[in-house]
C-alpha cells in the first residue's frame, strides 16, 4: 500500500444550499443544509484513503464534541488517527453557502487549526512515499514551523512534495513563502495564481508559476486544467458532469494528481486523474471505480489510456 503524509487543516463544513446569497443584513432560505467533515488537507486525505492509499493526516482538532466526531468520521474513511493533534481550542468550522451553479461563499473559524505544530509527530514520515501540504497551514506561526520541519525531513528522506497554496495570499497578501519552493508538484487554482502573479492570461500565469514547482497544475474548474513541466504545456479538458458543489473539488483534484504520481504517471495522465477526481467531487458522486473510468473516457487526450490503466490496476478502495 502506498503511503502519503498530509499536513494541513481539518474542520467541519456547515453547508447551506441557497438560490442566491442574501443581501447584507438580509436573509435567504436554504432548501438543504448538512454537516460534513472538511478542510483542504482532510478532503485530500479522505479521497486518497478511498482509493486505497494510506493517508496519514497531520491536522489539529479540539478536545470537544466536534473533535470527537471528526475522529469517528476519519475512522469510517480509514484515515489513520494516530497523527492528529489535540489543541486547546475549538475544532474548526467552515460555513459554506452553495449557490445553484455550485459556486460557494465561505466563512471560516480556523480554531484548533491555528495551533497545529510546531513539529510533526514522530513516525509520520517514516516510509512515506509522498508529502502533501495545504497552504492554509502557512497562516499561523506554529503550523508554518511544522511545514518547514516537514519539508526538511522530506528532503533528507528524499520524499517528493506537492503543495496546494489555498487562499493564503487572499487572506494575507503580503505573506512571503518563496523559500519553500520549488516543490515537485504545485497545485494552485486560477484565483490563487492571480493572487500570486496578478491578473494575466491562463498560459501566461502558468509559465509564471514555473519557479514554484517542477510540475505545475493550474486548476480551472469546469474547464479542466493547464499542466506544465519544463517547456511542455498541456491543456486537460474538463469532464462533463452536473456541478452540485465545488467545495473540496480542488482538493480531490490534488488527490488525483498525487495518486498518479505514486505510480509514475506522465504529466498528462496526472492531469486526467486530477480532472476526473475533481469532477466526481463537484458532482457529488461517490468515488467508485466504474464512474471514474466512464468520466476518464470522455477526456480527449492521448494520455487518457495511461490514466485509465492506473484507475483499473491500482485503485484499491471501492471497486463495485
Amino acid at each position: 500500500m502506498a503511503t502519503v503524509a498530509i499536513l494541513g487543516d481539518l474542520n467541519w463544513d456547515l453547508v447551506f444550499r441557497v438560490p442566491r446569497l442574501p443581501k447584507r443584513g438580509g436573509e435567504t432560505l436554504s432548501g438543504e443544509a448538512f454537516l460534513r467533515l472538511g478542510g483542504s488537507a482532510t478532503n485530500t486525505a479522505k479521497f486518497l484513503a478511498q482509493l486505497g492509499v494510506e493517508a496519514r493526516l497531520f491536522a489539529a482538532l479540539g478536545d470537544d464534541f466536534l473533535g470527537e466526531r471528526a475522529r469517528g468520521e476519519l475512522q469510517k474513511y480509514r484515515v489513520p488517527r494516530a497523527f492528529l493533534q489535540v489543541a486547546p481550542m475549538g475544532t474548526g468550522i467552515c460555513c459554506a453557502l452553495v449557490e445553484e451553479n455550485g459556486e460557494r461563499t465561505l466563512l471560516t473559524f480556523r480554531g484548533a487549526n491555528s495551533l497545529l505544530g510546531p513539529e510533526p509527530p514522530p513516525g509520520w514520515l517514516e516510509r512515506a512515499d509522498w508529502l502533501h501540504i495545504s497552504g492554509y497551514a502557512l497562516l499561523e506561526p506554529s503550523s508554518r514551523a511544522a511545514i518547514f520541519s516537514a519539508l526538511a525531513e522530506a528532503k533528507t528522506r528524499k520524499i517528493p512534495v506537492s503543495f496546494d497554496p489555498g487562499m493564503v495570499l487572499v487572506h494575507q497578501p503580503g505573506l512571503h513563502f518563496g523559500e519553500l519552493f520549488p516543490v515537485d508538484v504545485f497545485l494552485p487554482n486560477l484565483e490563487e495564481a492571480q493572487a500570486l502573479l496578478g491578473r494575466k492570461a491562463e498560459e501566461e500565469l502558468l509559465r509564471g508559476l514555473c519557479s514554484y514547482g517542477r510540475r505545475v497544475f493550474l486548476k480551472l474548474g469546469a474547464k479542466g486544467a493547464l499542466a506544465m513541466e519544463g517547456e511542455r504545456v498541456l491543456r486537460i479538458p474538463g469532464a462533463p458532469v452536473e456541478v452540485k458543489d465545488t467545495l473540496g473539488a480542488g482538493d480531490a483534484f490534488d488527490a488525483g494528481v498525487i495518486f498518479g504520481s505514486l505510480f509514475g504517471a506522465s504529466l498528462g495522465a496526472q492531469g486526467v486523474l486530477g480532472v476526473v477526481f475533481g469532477a466526481l467531487s463537484a458532482a457529488g458522486l461517490p468515488p467508485h471505480r466504474p464512474t471514474a473510468l466512464k468520466l476518464a473516457e470522455t477526456i480527449l487526450l492521448a494520455e487518457r489510456e495511461e490514466a485509465l490503466a492506473i484507475i483499473r490496476d491500482h485503485w484499491r478502495g471501492y471497486v463495485d
